[in-house]
């Protein structure tokens, strides 16, 4: 890693919001790895948490705080009690089908973190982990097209809220709707107060690599497992698109969280196309022995879509942390099913 000044020094107090989430966990242990002390807030007790990071860094660096509702203003103050940073990962992944059930709450928990954070001088930074389908419905498209900066995925929204889009369709529609305007209400509502606080977003496609512990279900790289033991649901439930190493998107979080540089991005994290025909060959060369792993969809198509703001995401890789770029996604899946048969 660069020598390069961070926003906020080491032992700074860092909110994480989600933290027994498959992204979240690593945004933690990427800043208690750097230095840093993290609550974390969890639905319930996750002793095994608490457990887990105390082993890996010592006692009196990770705490948890318990937060049932991101609708209570209250306990959100209360948790940003001694914060200096905050990442805001918590969000709805129900899938749920009626987008108000959905779509408003995770708006809400969004400005309401926002709005407690600009009652607290002591916090420098926030960063939003937003979602590849707040731009684009991740539908393959042979022919191509470009996403922009300023790309926001209108489309799901308008499906989510009509009632004639299929009920097979509707929980992508509602889940894409809600982080497409879950952050785009963000960047309203900052350009309207102007916070003392930098605003940054990530935007994560699909999530593959380690799994920090047997408790967290590891979302999509759950499903990927899966096609170890021959269940192929993941076929069907996520179209091809973009993957991307979990720990390249929690550091490109603390990018948000610590470099100077960035200032009010949208940083897009997706590493390589690849669709599920690409997956189970790889699976397939990582556990050759493994006679469980399904044969792909046929007839698959490729996707074309050009993501122009993801060789930011890279060089920020580089410039913040040395490396060579986005993690491979071989390298990602073969960290992601170690030791799982």
């Amino acid at each position: 890693m660069t020598t390069k000044k961070y926003t906020l020094p080491p032992g700074s107090r860092m909110l994480v919001t989600g933290a027994n989430g498959y992204i979240a966990s690593h945004v933690v242990n990427e800043l208690l790895s750097l230095g840093y002390v993290v609550r974390g807030t969890v639905r319930s007790p996750k002793p095994w948490l608490n457990e887990y990071f105390e082993q890996r860094y010592g006692r009196n660096v990770f705490e948890t705080a318990i937060m049932t509702s991101f609708e209570d203003r209250d306990a959100i103050e209360h948790v940003l009690d001694g914060v200096d940073g905050v990442a805001h990962l918590a969000s709805d992944l129900t899938f749920g089908t009626d987008p108000k059930d959905v779509v408003p709450w995770v708006v809400q928990a969004s400005l309401n973190i926002l709005e407690a954070a600009a009652k607290r001088p002591s916090i420098k930074r926030v960063v939003l982990a937003s979602s590849s389908s707040a731009t684009y419905m991740l539908s393959p498209d042979p022919n191509g097209w470009q996403i922009h900066k300023d790309t926001w995925n209108d489309t799901a929204v308008k499906a989510a809220w009509d009632e004639r889009t299929p009920e097979k369709d509707k929980g992508v529609a509602v889940y894409a709707a809600s982080k497409a305007e879950g952050e785009r209400q963000s960047w309203k509502w900052i350009e309207q107060h102007q916070p003392r606080f930098v605003f940054n977003t990530v935007l994560p496609c699909f999530n593959v690599g380690r799994i920090l512990h047997p408790e967290i279900p590891g979302s999509t790289m759950g499903w990927v497992r899966k096609l170890l033991q021959g269940d192929n649901t993941a076929f069907s439930r996520f179209p091809e698109q973009y993957y991307v190493d979990v720990e390249d998107v929690a550091r490109l979080c603390v990018i948000g969280l610590l470099d100077e540089t960035v200032k009010s991005e949208r940083i897009f994290a997706f590493a390589e196309q690849a669709n599920w025909t690409d997956t189970v060959t790889m699976l397939r060369e990582l556990r050759p022995n493994n006679k469980h792993i399904p044969d792909p969809p046929e007839n698959e198509l490729r996707d074309r879509t050009e993501v122009l703001p993801r060789g930011r995401a890279e060089a920020l890789l580089r410039e913040f942390y040395g490396l060579s770029g986005f993690t491979s996604v071989k390298d990602s899946l073969e960290k992601g099913i170690e030791g799982w048969e």
